[in-house]
C-alpha cells in the first residue's frame, strides 16, 4: 500500500501551529508506522520522530537500527544513540533535548511514558491526542488495507466455524490463526511487527465472559458459542465475531439471538456521517432495557478500528465522538447470561457518504450459525491435534 505520509505530516503541522507547539514527539509503535511506514517496537531502546511546525521531520534511533531506518522516506536528518543506557551525555534523551531546545513547548502522545517524559528538559510538555483524532478518518489506501484485513478475517471465521464440533476443545479454536498467518506470508507481503492473528472460541456458558480466557481443555457443547476472528494484517486490523450453535438452539436461545440481531439493526439504521456515537449506544441499550435485559449489558456498542483493533471513535454512551465519512467501526451490541452464555456478533463497518458498508461479510443469520452435521472427520483430526500437542 502507498500511504500519503506527506499529507499526514501536513495535518499534524497545521495542528501544531494552531496549538502553538514548537515540536511534537512521536513515540508509539502505531504512530511511528502511521507517519513513516517504519516497523519498530520501541521498548527499552526508544525511537522518536520529531516534528517541527515546518519542514521534514527528524528521526532519533538506536544505532542498532540506524542503517535499517535509512529506508524511511521523507525525513530531514537521522540521529542515533549507541545504546540504552549509554554514558552520560550520549543517551537518547540527550539527543532529544538538544533537538528540542530548553525553551520549547512540546506535544507528546497520551501513551508517552511518564518515565520518559521526566527526562525531557523543555519549557512545557503538552499531552495531545491529535494523532489519535487524525487516525479516526481513513484515506483510500487505509480503507483498502482494512478491506484486505477484513477478507482474511472472514476467512479466519470460515475456517473456525467450519472446524468446530461437539466435544471440540478450546485449544483447537486457536489453530486457524496459524493458517491465516501462513496465508499472508505466502502473499509475499508480511510485516511481522505489524501483523497479529487471533481466532478463538468461547463455549457456553463461558461465552458470557467475552474477555475471559477459557480453559484450553474445555469442550464445546450446544451453545451459544462465541467465535472470534481478530486480525491485523500489515498494519491494519479487522474483526468478526459470531454466536453459533452445535445442533438446534433452544427456543430461549432463538429468542435471545433475535434480540441481539434486532439491536444490531437499530445500530446500523443510525450509522451515517453526523451521527453521535453516544446516541447509537444509547439506542441499543434502551432497546435491550425495553426487552427486560438492561442488566445483561456489559459493554458498549462498538469502537473504532484501524491501526489498532480498538481506537477512536468510541461507540459508547459517554463518547463525544461524531461519525464521519471513512471512519471504520465495529458494531457489536450484545447481551450476556451467566447461566446460558453470550449473544454477540461483531463486524467491521465503513461509514460511507450516505450510510455504511459492512466490510466483514461472513454470514450472520441464525440458520447459517447452526452446525447440524456430526463432523466425524473433524473429530478425528481434532483428536490427532490434541495428541500432537499433549492436550
Amino acid at each position: 500500500m502507498e500511504y500519503n505520509y506527506e499529507a499526514r505530516l501536513g495535518k499534524l503541522q497545521a495542528y501544531m501551529k494552531e496549538a502553538s507547539l514548537d515540536a511534537f514527539v512521536i513515540s508509539t509503535q502505531d504512530s511511528i508506522y502511521y507517519f513513516s511506514g517504519a516497523s519498530y517496537q520501541p521498548i527499552e531502546r526508544p525511537f522518536f520522530i520529531v516534528v517541527k511546525p515546518e519542514g521534514a521531520y527528524d528521526l532519533i534511533v538506536p544505532y542498532l537500527e540506524y542503517e535499517h531506518m535509512k529506508k524511511v522516506k521523507g525525513f530531514g536528518r537521522i540521529s542515533y544513540y549507541f545504546e540504552y543506557p549509554s554514558v552520560e551525555g550520549e543517551n537518547w534523551y540527550d539527543l532529544l533535548n538538544d533537538m528540542l531546545g530548553a525553551d520549547s513547548r512540546v506535544g507528546i502522545e497520551p501513551d508517552f511514558a511518564v518515565s520518559k517524559q521526566q527526562m525531557l528538559k523543555v519549557k512545557e510538555t503538552v499531552v495531545s491526542d491529535a494523532i489519535l483524532r487524525m487516525r479516526r478518518v481513513k484515506d483510500g489506501a487505509e480503507i483498502d488495507a482494512i478491506r484486505n484485513a477484513a477478507a482474511w478475517t472472514d476467512l479466519g471465521m470460515k475456517k473456525l466455524h467450519g472446524s468446530i464440533y461437539r466435544g471440540c476443545s478450546v485449544i483447537e479454536t486457536v489453530m486457524p490463526a496459524r493458517q491465516l498467518q501462513t496465508g499472508v506470508i505466502k502473499t509475499g507481503v508480511y510485516d511481522y511487527l505489524n501483523c497479529s492473528f487471533l481466532t478463538a472460541g468461547w463455549p457456553a456458558p463461558k461465552s458470557a465472559q467475552p474477555h475471559s480466557v477459557p480453559d484450553f481443555h474445555t469442550a464445546m457443547g450446544d451453545g451459544p458459542i462465541v467465535l472470534m476472528s481478530y486480525n491485523r494484517v500489515n498494519g491494519y486490523a479487522a474483526e468478526c465475531e459470531r454466536t453459533v450453535f452445535l445442533g438446534e438452539p433452544s427456543a430461549r436461545d432463538r429468542e435471545l439471538f433475535g434480540v441481539m440481531m434486532e439491536a444490531r439493526e437499530i445500530a446500523y439504521s443510525m450509522i451515517k456521517p453526523g451521527a453521535a456515537c453516544s446516541d447509537i449506544d444509547a439506542a441499543t441499550q434502551e432497546f435491550f432495557k425495553s426487552k427486560g435485559y438492561g442488566g445483561n449489558i456489559i459493554h458498549r456498542t462498538g469502537h473504532g478500528i484501524g491501526l489498532g483493533n480498538h481506537e477512536q471513535p468510541w461507540i459508547s454512551n459517554g463518547s463525544k465522538d461524531v461519525l464521519e465519512e471513512n471512519m471504520v467501526i465495529s458494531v457489536e451490541p450484545a447481551i450476556y447470561f451467566d447461566d446460558i452464555g453470550g449473544f454477540r456478533h461483531s463486524d467491521t463497518v465503513l461509514v460511507t457518504k450516505n450510510g455504511y458498508e459492512i466490510l466483514t461479510q461472513y454470514p450472520s443469520d441464525l440458520d447459517s450459525m447452526i452446525v447440524r452435521d456430526k463432523r466425524v472427520m473433524k473429530k478425528i483430526k481434532g483428536a490427532i491435534t490434541r495428541k500432537a500437542i499433549n492436550y
